[in-house]
């Protein structure tokens, strides 16, 4: 609309003033700058956008964390737990009744089997297009991603063979990949990096005390 308007106010001078040719270069030059200024700015605010998206769903799952646990601390402080005295009983069988009986009486121990089934992550589960598109990027590259840097690379794969890679879509989808495959279930594990929040890693990439092994870290 601001360019538009420039322009026919740009007509009515030049028809007013009669502008010669080093003039209206000046204009172009002044109106481009303002146009890559523009697209400058538009460009920092998808980044930024995407920065809140990648970040959103750890800070939820944080809040969820402490509202439950102060519901729970709020709910042991009002529950008094009143001590439980046993009664008294005398020693010795009860009169009239003999030390066989009492034994016939004692029903004998029932032995539980364990039902044996299939358990597991795998059971009756069923990969998303985007689930795959994570874990590829993730043992491609053989190291801990974050957010942005899995989004880049579905970006890149998707260009390469040809097809349209819209990157809010990308964004939106990789979110809900990794809030399940992270936070509902054990398939990736959240770790630390150097900056704010948490990169991803495969399982086997973390030894026995939680710590990624070095060749699997951040270059």
């Amino acid at each position: 609309m601001f360019f538009r308007q420039s322009v026919r106010q740009t007509n009515i001078n030049m028809a007013n003033l009669k502008l010669g040719s080093s003039d209206i270069k000046a204009l172009l030059a002044t109106y481009e700058s303002k146009q890559r200024q523009l697209q400058f700015e538009l460009d920092q605010t998808k980044k930024m956008i995407r920065s809140f998206k990648s970040a959103l769903p750890e800070l939820e799952a944080a809040e969820a964390a402490q509202m439950a646990s102060l519901a729970e601390v709020a709910v042991l402080d009002e529950v008094a737990v009143a001590p439980v005295v046993a009664p008294k009983r005398k020693r010795g069988r009860p009169p009239g009744i003999s030390t066989k009986k009492m034994v016939s009486n004692i029903p004998a121990k029932k032995q539980t089997r364990k039902k044996s089934g299939k358990k597991g992550r795998a059971a009756g589960y069923r990969l998303s297009e985007y689930d795959l598109l994570v874990f590829k990027a993730l043992e491609v590259t053989g190291t801990a991603m974050i957010n942005s840097e899995i989004v880049t690379f579905i970006e890149d794969d998707q260009k390469s063979q040809g097809k349209a890679a819209d990157a809010d879509y990308i964004q939106t989808m990789v979110v809900r990949s990794l809030q399940k495959l992270a936070n509902r279930r054990d398939d990736i594990l959240k770790v630390p990096y150097e900056g704010r929040g948490r990169a991803y890693a495969l399982p086997a990439w973390v030894n026995n005390k939680g710590e990624l092994k070095r060749k699997h870290s951040r270059k």
